[in-house]
């Protein structure tokens, strides 16, 4: 009897997991420690970030543990920024594949997408796990919100990494520039410091940038103690990622064959 034939949805399934599956070993796989740097990059922040700025935790912090609060900024901004540029650069990373019909662009950019989300979401629970373990307060007030801002997260840096995907087809010197740009949004995000301290006068540009939002709405759902100003909106960060999704979408269709053509 003929096996039967599978259907698209079952084949780009298994050509994402196969995907992945190189990924995990392209990356790691060669590399011993590999796995160990997952833990020591964000670390390193939050140890660098905690002996430079620990006095925050009496002026601002409201007797939050500053390491935690460190974690609860810098993991997902990496995780953001990891997502965003392996799908930028997924065409290129995986070009000679493309060779096989069934094997798409969107397939590497979706395998990318996930094993980043992934092994950025590990990072975070092992981490935050390890500091209630020591000792620290990691108190966790609503975890469904936070799943939903990594939810966010994740979809925004896909979208976004498709739209740098098609750009840095075109212009390959814009994907330098676009890896420097992530250094200033390290420090406009909110990642080290409380928005409650920005002078006002400042606050109506911070407020662009919607990963300040979703970093501040994380933390306002993990302690109980943390203020949250009422400027600070789920809804923008919310539509901007539908926004870089729907753009990355329609770029992504409208170059997808030239994207594999060399």
């Amino acid at each position: 009897m003929a096996a039967q034939a599978r259907n698209p949805w079952e084949i780009q399934k298994a050509v994402v997991f196969a995907l992945l599956l190189r990924e995990l070993k392209t990356r790691f796989g060669a590399y011993r420690f590999g796995y160990l740097w997952l833990l020591l990059e964000p670390m390193a922040h939050v140890i660098l970030l905690s002996l430079l700025f620990y006095f925050f935790r009496d002026r601002a912090l409201f007797g939050i543990d500053y390491p935690v609060f460190i974690v609860t900024g810098v993991v997902p901004f990496l995780m953001f920024k990891n997502i965003t540029l392996r799908v930028m650069d997924g065409v290129d990373a995986n070009r000679r594949l493309f060779s096989f019909r069934q094997i798409k662009p969107m397939d590497a950019f979706l395998a990318r997408a996930m094993l980043d989300a992934f092994l950025g979401v590990t990072v975070y629970a092992l981490i935050l796990g390890g500091m209630a373990w020591t000792g620290l307060d990691v108190p966790f007030r609503d975890p469904f919100t936070v799943v939903f801002l990594i939810a966010l997260l994740i979809l925004a840096g896909l979208g976004l990494g498709m739209i740098f995907a098609v750009i840095g087809r075109f212009l390959p010197e814009s994907k330098s520039l676009i890896r420097l740009a992530f250094l200033p949004l390290y420090f406009l995000s909110g990642i080290f410091f409380p928005v409650v301290i920005v002078p006002r006068e400042y606050m109506p540009y911070l407020l662009w940038n919607p990963l300040l939002h979703v970093i501040e709405l994380m933390r306002g759902a993990v302690f109980d103690s943390y203020h949250v100003l009422p400027e600070i909106d789920l809804l923008f960060p919310a539509m901007t990622t539908l926004v870089l999704l729907y753009l990355g979408l329609a770029w992504y269709r409208a170059r997808r064959f030239a994207l594999v053509t060399s």
